[in-house]
């Protein structure tokens, strides 16, 4: 866990540096910890019962953000060992017209699992969402190269503003991969305060997940859904 700490702080040192460097053009920093009973990769379980703490960064250039970011979760219920997600992308928001715009998104994960039987894997992702008020639709497509994962995903969410500030996302997602298919239906409440070191915004989301695997000895989860309630909660800090 020690060295997993480190290496976040070495996320959190570099995205400040360019902060400093860059002042007229300040790259956007979260931090954010929080508690769930499974984490989710692809809609399906890496880890069961297990606190985590993240962070991102992302940066508007002339032609595209930019953005890093890494979860960190540690050792769970299930006495799995430390594991991290780290993330590099890159995204271009494209205008169509003053309410729709096209976005265009390439990302590279890798997976450290610390799960028996789970091999690290490196993941690379493309993502295509028609934001606009109403609702959002997206497709994405996944290709993990050690874990032989690769397929589909599409699905829609809508941010909803309510009253005293609370902002409430439902989504619905399906996906078929080559040995599952995964249907996520899933809820966020986010409620935001200003104060002086940023934007700190407690946070809770719950979902309800099913997943049929074509195979009887899998190496891409620690278990299999049927109709389960996953649910996190946590705090996020945004500067």
């Amino acid at each position: 866990m020690k060295k997993l700490v480190l290496s976040l702080l070495s996320l959190f040192v570099a995205a400040s540096v360019v902060n400093a460097q860059e002042a007229g053009n300040k790259a956007s920093i979260t931090v954010e910890a929080g508690y769930n009973n499974n984490y989710i990769v692809n809609g399906v379980a890496r880890s069961e019962g297990a606190p985590f703490i993240g962070i991102g960064a992302i940066k508007s250039l002339k032609y595209a953000d930019v953005y890093l970011g890494g979860t960190l979760v540690p050792n769970d219920d299930s006495g799995n060992a430390d594991q991290s997600h780290w993330t590099v992308g890159v995204g271009k928001g494209l205008k169509v017209n003053e309410d729709i715009s096209l976005r265009l998104d390439g990302t590279v994960t890798r997976h450290q699992a610390g799960v028996a039987g789970i091999p690290n894997s490196t993941e690379f992702g493309a993502k295509a969402a028609l934001v606009n008020p109403l609702i959002t639709p997206y497709a994405r497509y996944s290709v993990d190269i050690d874990l032989d994962q690769n397929g589909w995903f599409v699905g829609a969410e809508r941010p909803t503003e309510l009253k005293y500030g609370l902002v409430l996302n439902p989504s619905v997602e399906y996906g078929q991969l080559d040995d599952y298919t995964a249907v996520t239906v899933k809820a966020s409440l986010t409620k935001s305060f200003d104060t002086s070191i940023g934007t700190v915004s407690p946070f809770a989301e719950v979902a309800w997940l099913d997943n049929d695997f074509d195979v009887a000895n899998y190496n891409f989860a620690t278990r299999e859904f049927s109709g389960d309630v996953v649910y996190s909660i946590g705090l996020r800090v945004s500067f």
